[in-house]
Order: structure tokens, then sequence, then C-alpha cells
């Protein structure tokens, strides 16, 4: 009886996993980045998403979508504050504003996940410490919910092939 469950739990995950999978490969051409300055990594489906100008600080990558009003940001800076992971999430939740419909928020002990709804969008940011907590990297998304089908897998590429700085 366990080995039919599990045969049957992995079919399932195959099956929602294959369409996943298959959205994501049809939206080429992917872009591999690398920050010059701190060294962190991300992806992002060119096809989706131009690069605009940002507001000049150094390691941060701005980018709009061309069909939609999706809108992603990643970047990272020198934690000259000494905040912890557990500490800036706290001050983003007090501080930032939009987390009010939280409705994801895992974490580790050098990262953690703030995902939610603000009025018609989703949003998903991701923030991980790295060089033992001297830098702070960021992935943040906003896409509108009805457009879920098409970002979600997007979002769960991106987050994936998001790595954080190497140069300390």
């Amino acid at each position: 009886m366990t080995r039919l469950i599990s045969l049957a739990s992995f079919c399932f995950l195959i099956a929602v996993a294959l369409p996943m999978s298959a959205i994501v490969a049809a939206i080429p051409p992917w872009s591999s980045e690398q920050d010059a300055a701190l060294g962190f990594t991300y992806s992002y489906p060119r096809s989706l998403f131009s690069r605009i100008e940002g507001d000049g600080k150094p390691s941060f990558h701005y980018f709009v979508s061309q069909g939609s009003e999706a809108k992603l940001m990643v970047g990272a800076w020198n934690n000259r504050e000494g905040r912890t992971p557990a500490g800036f999430k706290r001050w983003l939740l007090a501080n930032a504003g939009g987390y009010d419909e939280l409705t994801y928020r895992p974490r580790g002990r050098s990262w953690f996940v703030l995902s939610g709804y603000r009025e018609n969008n989703i949003y998903y940011e991701k923030v991980m410490f790295s060089c033992a907590g001297g830098v702070v990297n960021v992935l943040a998304i906003t896409y509108p919910t009805d457009q879920r089908d098409l970002y979600d897998p997007v979002v769960e590429q991106m987050e994936d092939t998001f790595r954080p700085a190497r140069r300390c």
C-alpha cells in the first residue's frame, strides 16, 4: 500500500512539474548575469523583461516587463549596519510597508522570503546574506495576479538561479 501511495505521489509530481518546466522552457532566451562589483548572479527571460535605468545605486539592476506591469529588481549592498536576517526581516515588515497580505515566508539561517499580494499584484522577495553576513542580496519581483500562470514558473526559475555575492 505504501509503495502504491509513493508511486501515485511521484506520478502527481511529474504531472505538475513537466507542464511548469515546459512553460519556462518555452520562454527563450534566458540571460544569466553576474554583478561586476559584488559578484552575485541572477537570470531572467529576455523575452519578458527589459533592463531600465535605476536610481544610481551600485550593484542594483532594474527591469520591467514588455507585456505587462511586472517589475524585477536584483541587487546587493554591504551590510554596514550589521543587521541579521531576522533583524532585517523585522525592519522590512515594520518600515517598508506593503506586507499586509503576506502569504508565504520561509526562512533559513542566512536567508528569508516574503511573498503575498499587494492590490492586484503578487510580490516575491528573496533576501540572502553572504560573506559571513557582510553582504545583503535581494531578488524582488511583482507581477499581475491574473498573469500568475505565466510568472509563477518564471519566478521559480529565477529564484533557483539567484546566487549571493561571492566578493566580500
